[in-house]
């Protein structure tokens, strides 16, 4: 294949991956919301089970309302996902994919010099 040929597939495949406007813009907004240290904390701790408002506040040792609007903002995200049991609103992380982008970012990391 030609030099031309391949820089035009490189185009071609540039823009095909950019194609779905919808879904570029999603990530954009889940990686806004996790831009914030406070909740990938809580999505860290998070990845070892699940916990309400107030364990998740204790473990981060911030107020019961930090935690419940960084909550509310990964909710809102789809990040993770909430049940009520009784008075408790438990949290847990949505899917595995999200579990599987913080164990890519912890490899990444522990990769770099």
């Amino acid at each position: 294949m030609s030099e031309i040929s391949m820089e035009n597939m490189q185009i071609k495949n540039a823009r095909k991956a950019i194609a779905n406007i919808e879904k570029c813009e999603k990530m954009s907004d889940i990686f806004k919301v996790l831009g914030d240290s406070g909740r990938l904390k809580v999505v860290k701790a998070l990845s070892a089970g699940e916990l309400c408002a107030s364990d998740i506040a204790l473990v981060l040792n911030i107020q019961n309302s930090v935690a419940s609007h960084q909550l509310k903002l990964l909710k809102q995200s789809g990040i993770i996902a909430a049940r009520k049991e009784g008075k408790f609103i438990y949290y847990r992380i949505e899917n595995e994919c999200v579990k599987k982008l913080f164990e890519l970012m912890d490899e990444h990391l522990n990769n770099c010099k």
